[in-house]
């Protein structure tokens, strides 16, 4: 039996430097804003939840983002698409649609983001439109 315990204790010492070094590689693959976030003041058609997910690819961290407006009867979601990290350390991701592309703009305020909302639309008729919302995390 002691040599079982002995032989446990040099698996786990050889094995714990490994363990902590995976988590590591996966810290640094998960950025801040990594989460889902929720805005419960939502009006209709306003960001209501945003979703941030982000990992490493060949030693570079790749980031996506999911955003969901109010609508009824259930929230609308607009699908992943790719997030870039911008030069002023925003976090940006652009959603095109058929009727106009949505470009979203996060900026991180500790235990919250605000999230910067752009809607370009295809039709000339129809303006663009902007809103903020303030989103904290589920």
């Amino acid at each position: 039996m002691p040599v079982m315990l002995i032989l446990s204790f040099i698996v786990l010492l050889v094995c714990a430097p490994l363990l902590a070094t995976v988590a590591q590689a996966e810290d640094r693959c998960r950025i801040p804003e990594v989460g889902h976030w929720y805005n419960s003041a939502a009006q209709t058609q306003q960001i209501r939840r945003i979703e941030i997910e982000s990992h490493c690819a060949g030693g570079v961290i790749v980031s996506r983002m999911r955003a969901f407006t109010r609508c009824a009867p259930r929230d609308c979601k607009w699908g992943w698409t790719p997030a870039i990290r911008l030069t002023n350390g925003r976090l940006i991701a652009r959603f095109p649609g058929f009727f106009g592309a949505r470009e979203i703009e996060i900026i991180s305020m500790g235990s919250r983001i605000e999230a910067l909302v752009k809607i370009d639309s295809h039709d000339p008729k129809v303006a663009d439109s902007f809103h903020a919302a303030i989103l904290t995390r589920e």
